[in-house]
């Protein structure tokens, strides 16, 4: 259930506090311990009852990476929507088993992140600090660097008495300071699919496998891949409105390729 104490009955003290997360036991000792140090907690679990506090005034916000009522990359995406303030004032936590995808949406929307023994009261240092300084955090996010587009084959003017044909695809490539993005989209005529096959090389680039790549649909996750030993991915897709890829390079940074729209995969080209 929403538990919600507004913004208008807060002592002008307290600590305004977002809570973002489903039932378990730390969550309630979180919450508890909160309350002990005049923190006023608004607990949320659900897309709704996130949309039904738009309207309050918070100091930070703790996210459970975890939580099985609302995916975190969906928080995320919705706290920024309607909390731009906070974006970088999110600290993450979970109170389950963490993963590579978890390690991945801190890393991309650059939050503060927190072991769950770490937020427990017999071990409060740092959540006490991050109260007592609430006002005064400033925190600088790990960007996400956009590739530049350096090729596109539909900017290419055919020589005389050439026609494209659907069947040849689109070739794009991008570059991320010394890495290049190689992609060739193609559409799968019986089923209408997009595939989208990619590599990812650099001069002396010593690894190339096991990058991770993501397929973006706006601000969302819609498919996730790594690369193989030769840097190499493939993604196959219905049509979606605004593609593009994330992908973590070598060095621990992520780079942003926008695919723009792909309204010329919808009909095939005449002959």
């Amino acid at each position: 259930m929403l538990q919600q104490q507004h913004s208008e009955d807060r002592h002008r003290d307290q600590r305004g506090v977002l809570l973002i997360a489903g039932e378990s036991p730390l969550r309630s000792l979180i919450s508890t311990y909160l309350s002990t140090m005049d923190c006023a907690c608004v607990l949320v679990s659900t897309p709704q009852q996130l949309a039904d506090v738009r309207h309050e005034t918070f100091d930070w916000v703790l996210i459970d990476m975890a939580n099985s009522g609302m995916p975190a990359e969906q928080a995320i995406v919705n706290l920024r929507e309607l909390h731009p303030g906070l974006s970088e004032r999110i600290v993450a936590f979970s109170s389950g088993t963490t993963n590579p995808e978890m390690h991945e949406l801190i890393e991309r929307y650059g939050l503060r992140q927190m072991s769950g023994e770490t937020l427990l009261p017999q071990s409060s240092a740092t959540l006490r600090d991050l109260v007592a300084a609430s006002r005064k955090i400033q925190l600088v996010p790990r960007r996400m660097e956009v590739a530049e587009l350096i090729f596109d084959s539909f900017r290419v003017r055919l020589p005389a008495g050439v026609r494209s044909s659907p069947e040849s695809g689109r070739q794009l490539a991008y570059r991320h300071k010394n890495k290049v993005v190689d992609l060739l989209i193609t559409q799968e005529m019986e089923t209408g699919r997009v595939l989208l096959a990619g590599q990812v090389t650099g001069v002396g680039m010593a690894k190339n496998n096991g990058l991770v790549v993501l397929l973006i649909d706006g601000v969302t996750t819609a498919a996730r891949t790594t690369t193989n030993q030769f840097g190499e991915f493939l993604f196959e897709f219905e049509i979606i409105e605004d593609p593009g890829l994330q992908i973590r390079l070598p060095e621990g940074c992520w780079t942003s390729i926008a695919l723009g729209k792909m309204d010329w995969a919808k009909t095939p080209l005449p002959d």
